[in-house]
């Protein structure tokens, strides 16, 4: 029983060990704040991190059902000194996971994502990767979320476009009919 019980105990201290491993070395989690629809975020990092692996997490709360949400990440290089390695941008509720996708690389990094039709819920702005310069690195990036119009809504819009340009052509012709009655009146002798 002895044996069993401390077979147990290193087994879990294994199982700890690989768990912990696997983990950035720089993990965040932080709650957005927002500006009307619209949100920022970065994150920085100074001496004394680099090669470490970061994690940050931006959370938020989506209100209604068929949200549209369009995000940019930017990261730029300063020589050897500023400098991290982004390996993924993702958003994650509600059981589904969006990723982003990376537009360039190099000393410029640059990532966008975009959905549409969000349910309700807790959702969560990840960013990972790696700290590559010698003083640190940073990232920053903003977040756009916005409800998108039902089909009716926007079958009414458009519907009602098509009447104020019938109107308009209405009254454009009818001002040239006007014209030109005028004009043969003009033209005939009294």
């Amino acid at each position: 029983m002895k044996k069993l019980l401390s077979s147990f105990l290193i087994a879990s201290a294994f199982v700890a060990m690989a768990s912990s491993a696997s983990a950035a070395d720089l993990e965040r989690t932080r709650e957005l704040v927002w500006t009307d629809a619209t949100s920022t975020f970065s994150a920085r990092y100074g001496d004394g991190t680099t090669g470490q692996t970061f994690l940050e997490n931006f959370t938020f709360n989506v209100g209604g059902a068929g949200t549209a949400v369009s995000s940019a990440l930017v990261s730029i290089a300063l020589d050897g000194l500023s400098r991290v390695g982004i390996s993924s941008f993702t958003l994650s509720g509600n059981g589904q996971t969006y990723t982003g996708t990376q537009l360039s690389s190099g000393d410029l990094q640059t990532f966008s994502l975009r959905t549409n039709g969000l349910t309700s819920g807790l959702y969560t702005l990840s960013v990972a990767g790696t700290v590559l310069g010698s003083a640190g690195g940073s990232f920053a990036g903003n977040i756009s979320v916005a409800p998108v119009p039902e089909a009716s809504t926007t079958a009414m819009m458009i519907g009602g476009l098509g009447l104020v340009g019938f109107a308009a052509y209405r009254r454009r012709r009818k001002a040239g009919d006007d014209g030109a009655q005028m004009t043969s009146a003009q033209m005939m002798p009294a």
